[in-house]
């Protein structure tokens, strides 16, 4: 009788402790966010309208970017989605995230009689950080095309996929179709850039530069703050900084995002097995002036390929701009072969 009294008092008490438990134990966690692109899917690319300077026809960034997106999805391995317009710079990063995108590329093109200096840059969506830079002089559709190609072998190795030629890639990828964001008729994208190249740039004459220039080039790194400046005005000074050294000099773009008062460290990672070149670099601080206008400081430093300090020039004017070319020009006087 005891027992048969024990079983009935034990047997609801364990089912109570049962539902208890069960109530305790807690959901089970939700599906990871999406990481990097895994194996088997295209890393994705959003690929933003050029930057046109000097006042040239903006078709052109336009152009140049349709024609980097084409060929890179032609070459297969990466999803461009469609290029976007009206987005301004501030907001490339923001935008990109919002996309799912994986990386993004943007530039500036700067039009030099019939061809046009162009700076292209991938970007980590997820860092934020430059993770490839390029500049190249082109002056044809072929031209602009050849240069999405280093940027997606670049973009294939960081995810891991080196071995993705554009040979094996071409061979077995169907060419893009219509429903491709970035497809746009290279004989249409062909009229703009001839357009561009061969038929002026809304009246203005390029300014001669030198027939020849010194065999010492000059490696451009990106441009810090020495007070306010906002990143836009980092990322304008460096492109400045590029164009005004290029005219006298034979000038690229580091692949190394190195702050200026690093370079003297890494000088030999940023030159690599080239020596004969210099490190150049420089900081940037504006101001408000009394007039309304602003007054622009840059501070160029240019180093050796082993670190050492060859020369300091200081630029002050009212646009980031006229303060480069200043501190620039000093530096072209003080050393014509740029040693």
């Amino acid at each position: 009788m005891l027992e048969g009294l024990l079983r009935r008092l034990v047997g609801p008490a364990l089912l109570s402790s049962a539902i208890a438990l069960a109530a305790a134990t807690p959901p089970p966690p939700p599906p990871p966010t999406p990481g990097p692109p895994i194996a088997g899917q295209n890393p994705v690319v959003v690929v933003y309208p050029f930057d046109v300077q000097t006042g040239a026809d903006p078709k052109i960034g336009i152009a140049i970017a349709q024609i980097l997106g084409q060929e890179m999805v032609a070459a297969g391995g990466i999803t461009v989605p469609p290029i976007p317009q009206g987005i301004k710079r501030a907001d490339f990063l923001q935008y990109a995230h919002d996309a799912h995108a994986d990386f993004y590329v943007s530039g500036y093109v700067t039009p030099v009689g019939d061809s046009a200096a162009v700076v292209e840059q991938v970007v980590s969506v997820e860092s934020g950080v430059i993770l490839f830079s390029q500049t190249a002089q082109v002056s044809s559709v072929a031209d602009v095309a050849s240069q999405s190609l280093l940027a997606r072998s670049q973009i294939l190795a960081f995810v891991g996929r080196g071995t993705q030629t554009v040979q094996t890639q071409t061979a077995n990828t169907p060419a893009p179709t219509s429903t491709n964001g970035a497809q746009m008729p290279l004989r249409g994208i062909a009229s703009i850039v001839d357009s561009v190249f061969k038929h002026g740039h809304g009246g203005r004459t390029p300014a001669p530069g030198p027939t020849t220039k010194p065999p010492r080039g000059v490696i451009v790194t990106p441009v810090g703050a020495s007070g306010y400046a906002a990143a836009t005005d980092l990322t304008n000074a460096t492109h400045e900084l590029y164009f005004a050294l290029n005219r006298t000099f034979t000038a690229q773009m580091s692949s190394a995002s190195v702050a200026p008062a690093d370079i003297a460290r890494y000088a030999d990672q940023i030159c690599g097995a080239d020596r004969d070149n210099t490190i150049a670099s420089g900081t940037v601080q504006i101001a408000p002036a009394h007039n309304g206008k602003q007054d622009v400081t840059f501070n160029l430093a240019v180093y050796t390929c082993f670190g050492a300090a060859l020369e300091h020039e200081t630029g002050k004017a009212s646009s980031i701009k006229s303060a480069v070319d200043a501190a620039v020009s000093a530096y072209a006087s003080a050393h014509p072969d740029n040693s």
